[in-house]
């Protein structure tokens, strides 16, 4: 612990009181302008989250390695010790009710209006959207889907905390089921479509939940429209991240699209017009590194 401490403090993550102080006798404090960063799971200028992610991206390398040498993929990686980051959390927490959707007008009118709306929520992580748009639009019911039970435990947990647990629910669903269950308004996919291994079969799922007048919005990665080398900074960042993590946890399904991170806005046009839908929309919503799509049927 002190050498985490000292570690700290040398870094200027943290301050100590006396640094010519005997070591088990200094005192180390966080500065207040650090809290947002670093201890804050809500604010969006929460960064403490990629610890883990770096990890959990560690973790399977030498796995990986043999992937590129013989094929295959890395195994899923399990949710112990570390858990999961929660890395966009801050940001349907702070942005996607209060900004995002209601730079959609079709979908925000429908989420106000009456008879209440349903939304499905696929591949909904730890449920943060799900809980963001129920407490948004107070009369929508959401039904959160995503593979893995321990998410899915976790997002339950969640909604309980957040208050909404009477409105939105969550199961383990594969998001390319074509009995996924009900009708819906609206069936969102957020920053997910590209980590999935068959995006045309989870889009041609998701259209045929839609009830009519229903539409389908996507945030995925903000990626330049064609390939560039050199890239910019940001596709730079989408391709490293793609290398270690998206693209190998797509892998192992033989039928995989092997899309990755770096999804451009014609690939993910194309999987649209696969599945179904007449229209690809790509929506001026202010997202930072996101860029929203709309899709109808």
């Amino acid at each position: 612990m002190r050498e985490w401490l000292e570690h700290h403090a040398a870094s200027g993550l943290l301050a100590v009181d006396d640094p010519a102080a005997g070591p088990l006798q200094r005192r180390y404090r966080m500065p207040p302008e650090h809290v947002p960063v670093l201890a804050d799971p809500d604010n969006v200028s929460y960064e403490a989250y990629r610890g883990v992610e770096a990890v959990r991206a560690a973790r399977p390398l030498p796995e990986l390695v043999e992937a590129f040498r013989n094929g295959g993929a890395p195994p899923p990686l399990p949710w112990e010790p570390e858990c999961r980051a929660e890395f966009n959390r801050a940001l349907f927490v702070n942005l996607l009710g209060s900004e995002w959707l209601p730079a959609i007008p079709e979908v925000d009118r429908r989420l106000r209006a009456q008879p209440p709306a349903r939304v499905a929520d696929v591949a909904c992580g730890t449920g943060w959207s799900s809980i963001a748009m129920a407490r948004t639009y107070p009369s929508v019911t959401v039904d959160g889907f995503d593979l893995d039970p321990d998410v899915v435990a976790a997002a339950t947990d969640n909604a309980g905390q957040a208050g909404v647990a009477d409105r939105v629910r969550f199961a383990v669903l594969d998001a390319a089921d074509p009995d996924l269950p009900g009708r819906y308004d609206l069936v969102t996919i957020f920053e997910a479509l590209h980590d999935m291994s068959r995006p045309v079969e989870a889009l041609r799922a998701a259209h045929a939940m839609l009830a009519d007048g229903g539409s389908v919005v996507i945030a995925d990665e903000r990626v330049e429209d064609e390939f560039t080398a050199p890239a910019p900074e940001r596709d730079r960042r989408a391709y490293g991240w793609s290398v270690v993590s998206c693209l190998p946890g797509a892998m192992g399904d033989p039928g995989t699209a092997a899309t990755g991170a770096v999804m451009r806005p014609a690939t993910l046009a194309g999987y649209a017009r696969a599945a179904g839908f007449g229209q690809t929309e790509t929506l001026p919503v202010d997202a930072g590194d996101w860029r929203f799509y709309r899709l109808l049927p």
